[in-house]
């Protein structure tokens, strides 16, 4: 899956019209969902987002890796919004709320989006793991035990452990940075 992605990204770096199909649809619903957190206007939504794709396409910019590509994507959707917010002078209420959240709450709404990203990725590469695995984990998530874990799929401890440890590392390969292992960490 990880071919898929770096295709991806070099497919977005060529202009290549086929692999634009897989961005637009991998990336396209989130960010109109973290944009309508800033602006509940749907139509304005989806135009802000298509014209960040624009910029994209229409741009010289090239990007190294799918996280370059994906942190470029969130902050351009979110400097878009305010410049749009500014430009319209849409009703001085929106205006002035956004304001006050934006002094008290800018960093809080970026962090929940790149929480939701992180979640998002995680969960991706969840899905790339063996089914015994995936299934482990999954219930991991869920809540249950390491104990409660063996008892239900009727394995012993040690196999769980093997397996959620054999996990662990694809996953951390996987969401690499220290960020990323930190919020893997908290999941389990």
């Amino acid at each position: 899956m990880s071919d898929r992605i770096d295709t991806i990204v070099a497919g977005v770096n060529r202009k290549d019209e086929k692999t634009w199909g897989d961005f637009y649809d991998r990336f396209y619903a989130a960010l109109c969902v973290y944009v309508s957190k800033i602006l509940p206007i749907p139509d304005a939504v989806e135009d802000l987002v298509q014209e960040v794709f624009i910029s994209v396409w229409e741009g010289k910019r090239t990007f190294s890796d799918i996280k370059e590509l994906t942190n470029y994507l969130y902050r351009a959707c979110y400097n878009n919004t305010l410049l749009y917010i500014r430009n319209n002078q849409i009703h001085d209420s929106i205006l002035s709320s956004l304001a006050e959240e934006c002094r008290q709450d800018e960093d809080m709404i970026y962090a929940l989006t790149v929480k939701e990203e992180i979640i998002r990725q995680l969960y991706f590469h969840i899905e790339e793991l063996p089914p015994e695995q995936r299934r482990i984990i999954l219930l991991r998530i869920e809540g249950y035990t390491w104990e409660e874990i063996a008892e239900r799929l009727e394995i012993s401890i040690n196999t769980v452990k093997t397996q959620k440890s054999r996990s662990y590392k694809f996953l951390r390969e996987k969401l690499g940075d220290s960020i990323h292992s930190i919020i893997l960490c908290l999941f389990f």
